[in-house]
């Protein structure tokens, strides 16, 4: 009977320490997931400015294209003017 007795309070003491265990783990999964929803919060933030950045260096890009092609258009009919008017004295 001792025997079953010390057996049965091993057994306990086994449940007790997994149990514990099992705790500790879950608690440290909690933290861990904290710290991950953490992190993914700001990685989300950062990629929204990133987009908004790019989105705004688009139409950056188009408006200085667009510019440039008028700049380009302008220095070309200026060439032609001279080119012409330099026909015309000869």
């Amino acid at each position: 009977m001792i025997s079953n007795r010390e057996s049965a309070r091993r057994s306990r003491m086994r449940k007790q320490r997994h149990l514990e265990n099992l705790r500790n783990q879950v608690n440290r999964l909690r933290i861990e997931n904290r710290e991950l929803t953490h992190r993914l919060q700001f990685v989300l933030y950062h990629c929204q400015r990133v987009r908004t950045d790019n989105d705004r260096l688009r139409s950056e890009h188009s408006m200085l294209r667009r510019k440039l092609s008028e700049i380009h258009e302008l220095l070309v009919f200026r060439q032609l003017q001279q080119f012409t008017s330099a026909w015309s004295m000869q």
